[in-house]
């Protein structure tokens, strides 16, 4: 119920102002490479990272320039057990985009039917998060309450390619990030006596719980590789299909991950997703992801 009310009251408070920069096309850690190409009003619900984004950008028409913001959040993380390893803890955050848009292609007026590159953009992102939580290494040292900023700086392209039979729409974003190993540790509660019954009344004994994790915590460097090939059959113009691949290029925690999505999004609009879900493969353990968007 709490979770409820909190995602609520952020969704109303924030719709009326931003609008959508990030897709839903996401995997089950709420990344992805392919970002809005317009500016409709919009919002991002991954429930299997309990984690919305609002957003802005901004694009004149023809080549122009981009610029917008995110605001994201993390209320709860009691869904993720359900489809992931590991749980991350709530946090908040934001983020600001530049960009140009059609870098590369032509304007509609020349194109023709022979053209393969329909539209494209390109932007640079550098994200903010907070999250506050408590480790317990081992059960010789004391629980430590860990403030953890993260950030982010993710340079994508995004281009709109006619196909046979079908529109591709493909994202490849690249960068570096602040990040840490929490998703790695056990989650469990800590809890602290604050206050324990004198001797001669009924005893009893008042405790603080509060979120935390087990075993040796580390911040790192990161360098995220994402990439996304959704495919649009022109006869089923609102189902798209997205192979995407998810991957940290740094010494620690290396790994890549493949995976699939069917996504539902508003006909010729592929920009525009109602929801879908996705099935990764991270690690050697599946990750199941369902997103849902809603455009205004």
């Amino acid at each position: 119920m709490k979770f409820a009310y909190c995602t609520t009251f952020t969704a109303l408070a924030f719709t009326a102002l931003l609008r959508g920069q990030t897709s839903a096309y996401q995997s089950a850690e709420g990344n992805t490479s392919i970002f809005l190409d317009n500016a409709k009003a919009n919002m991002v619900f991954n429930v299997s990272d309990t984690k919305f984004d609002l957003g802005y950008l901004h694009e004149g028409a023809g080549k122009s320039w981009l610029y917008g913001f995110d605001v994201t959040g993390k209320p709860s993380s009691d869904f993720s057990t359900i489809f992931q390893k590991g749980k991350t803890p709530p946090a908040a955050g934001g983020s600001v985009s530049v960009g140009r848009h059609k870098p590369f292609s032509k304007s509609l007026d020349d194109q023709t039917e022979a053209t393969h590159l329909r539209d494209d953009w390109a932007l640079l992102q550098f994200t903010y998060t907070r999250s506050i939580f408590d480790t317990a290494e081992s059960a010789t040292a004391e629980p430590q309450q860990q403030r953890f900023d993260g950030y982010r700086a993710l340079a994508a392209y995004d281009a709109l390619v006619n196909a046979p039979g079908a529109s591709m729409l493909l994202g490849f974003a690249t960068g570096i990030e602040r990040s840490n190993n929490v998703d790695q540790l056990k989650q469990t509660t800590v809890i602290t006596p604050l206050v324990q019954s004198a001797s001669g009344i009924a005893s009893f004994e008042a405790a603080q719980q509060t979120p935390g994790y087990v075993g040796a915590y580390r911040k790192y460097l990161a360098a995220p590789i994402y990439t996304d090939a959704v495919w649009i059959p022109k006869a089923l113009p609102w189902i798209d299909l997205d192979a995407f691949t998810r991957s940290n290029a740094a010494a620690f925690d290396r790994y890549i991950e493949g995976g699939i999505g069917i996504f539902i999004a508003k006909r010729d609009n592929p920009t525009q997703v109602l929801g879908g879900l996705s099935l990764g493969w991270k690690n050697g353990t599946p990750t199941l992801s369902f997103v849902a968007g809603w455009s205004f």
